[in-house]
């Protein structure tokens, strides 16, 4: 590990746009969140992604009006990837907001199975038509399918040098995984996506992630709901008036995390997204810490032995 954890943390939030934590939105369910309100994370690549985004797995027909709504309220980072078999309703979610491209920041990733399947760069096509036609923000591999690792990112490489994605990444790894990548990886990642919420803080996980340069983003960070009932986070985000929701999302951000919840419900969609009007105290942010049970929501999404 390159640096201590607390070293790479302040270095990831000076990476955030000024103003970090302290610009005011309107309250939950008042009003969309601004433009510009959500913060931007620099890559290593020098490009910048927002540090708040909408997630979109599990919304299969809902996906199209849950983008549409994201959109409205302020959302400009969409995650999604071939497994979750909605690319072309994430498209047509932001055809329908009516909202340029360019303001957009987009991510897919590539499934294990098409991994296995080569030539990898038919299925890294398909994506790219579904979600526009023109090109992709991000880039990911979804898991760390070790026989598949090297000649998958070769490829995506290639896509880079053209222009049609902007940068790649990784979602699943663990550090020993980034480190074998490096060894050949002519472009280097920008970032890795994995399982974090209070009770799977991966806290070792985040600092080697950001030891080896590349932002850490959080998948599934309020626990499928489980945050929701959490005594603990329910006592904090009354103290705040705040939803448990908010509060979790919060703990998460100002560990300098990106983060991308997903809801088809419009008023959690709106409420979400509304993180930048209060700060948690230190003792509150301990407190959610103490939460961390190293427990994943599905015991199979193990990065070292998945059967995806």
């Amino acid at each position: 590990m390159k640096a201590s954890a607390a070293v790479l943390g302040a270095a990831m939030l000076s990476k955030l746009d000024p103003g970090f934590g302290l610009a005011g939105v309107s309250p939950a369910h008042a009003a969309p969140a601004q433009p510009g309100s959500v913060p931007n994370v620099t890559l290593n690549n020098g490009l910048s992604m927002p540090q708040f985004g909408f997630g979109t797995w599990t919304l299969a027909e809902n996906t199209t009006p849950s983008v549409r709504e994201a959109v409205a309220c302020g959302y400009r980072l969409f995650d999604t990837a071939q497994a979750y078999g909605n690319e072309k309703e994430v498209w047509q979610g932001i055809k329908e907001s009516g909202i340029a491209r360019k303001d957009l920041f987009i991510t897919t990733k590539i499934s294990p199975s098409n991994m296995r399947k080569p030539p990898q760069k038919d299925a890294i096509d398909a994506s790219i038509e579904a979600l526009g036609g023109e090109y992709l923000d991000l880039f990911l591999l979804h898991w760390p399918v070790s026989p598949h690792i090297q000649e998958t990112w070769e490829i995506l490489e290639g896509y880079v040098q053209k222009g049609l994605i902007r940068s790649i990444g990784l979602s699943n790894f663990n550090p020993h995984h980034i480190e074998d990548l490096m060894k050949y990886a002519k472009v280097r990642p920008v970032l890795n996506q994995i399982e974090i919420h209070p009770y799977h803080s991966q806290e070792n996980n985040v600092a080697a992630t950001r030891g080896y340069g590349l932002a850490a983003q959080a998948w599934s960070p309020l626990a499928q709901g489980r945050v929701m009932n959490d005594e603990i986070i329910r006592n904090i985000a009354q103290k705040y008036g705040k939803s448990p929701a908010q509060v979790t999302l919060r703990w998460e951000i100002q560990r300098g995390l990106l983060v991308i919840p997903r809801s088809k419900n419009p008023a959690h969609i709106a409420e979400n997204i509304h993180l930048f009007d209060f700060t948690l105290a230190n003792d509150d942010m301990v407190a959610i810490n103490a939460l961390n049970q190293n427990q994943r929501i599905n015991p199979k999404n193990d990065p070292d032995n998945f059967p995806w």
